[in-house]
């Protein structure tokens, strides 16, 4: 059962359409929108506690941004994104609660030769839009917001 999930951030970002749409908003947007995504994959994978999305960096920082479950690490200067999930994956205790989401061979056969499973990214896109398909059933119509608008009303007193 997997509990930590190595994502190759930009990787995933150009593989999946809903995501690379939002490129041409920002990069900033297409981030976000990973996140979220990621978000609704973990609500569907239980085990899952932790996210690591690895983003190349022009400007090489090296941050880490820590958003809760996911946490989004940004390659340092001199180093690639498939580089420092390589690098993550060797440093790791172990590999065996650990999976990769990546297209990128040179990232998935260092992966799979340390033992970490790799997750097929169609997987995850029919993860993601299932679980969208799920929230949009679960939306309230305007009539069923202004009946319980008009309970509560009545409740609290209010005019």
């Amino acid at each position: 059962m997997v509990d930590t999930l190595i994502v190759d951030g930009y990787n995933i970002i150009h593989a999946l359409p809903e995501l690379e749409s939002e490129l041409e908003k920002s990069l900033m947007s297409s981030r976000r929108a990973l996140t979220e995504a990621l978000k609704r994959y973990q609500a569907g994978e239980r085990s899952i506690k932790r996210i690591y999305v690895v983003y190349d960096s022009k400007e090489g920082t090296g941050d880490i941004e820590d958003l809760g479950l996911v946490k989004n690490l940004y390659a340092p200067k001199g180093s690639s994104a498939d580089s420092e999930i390589v690098r993550i994956l060797k440093s790791a205790k172990s590999l065996k609660k650990t999976a990769v989401f990546s297209k990128d061979n040179f990232v998935i056969n260092h992966a799979r030769s340390m033992g970490a499973d790799i997750l097929p990214v169609d997987k995850f896109l029919r993860k993601i839009r299932s679980a969208k398909n799920t929230a949009k059933c679960h939306v309230l119509s305007e009539e069923a917001k202004e009946e319980i608008n008009r309970e509560l009303r009545k409740v609290w007193r209010i005019k």
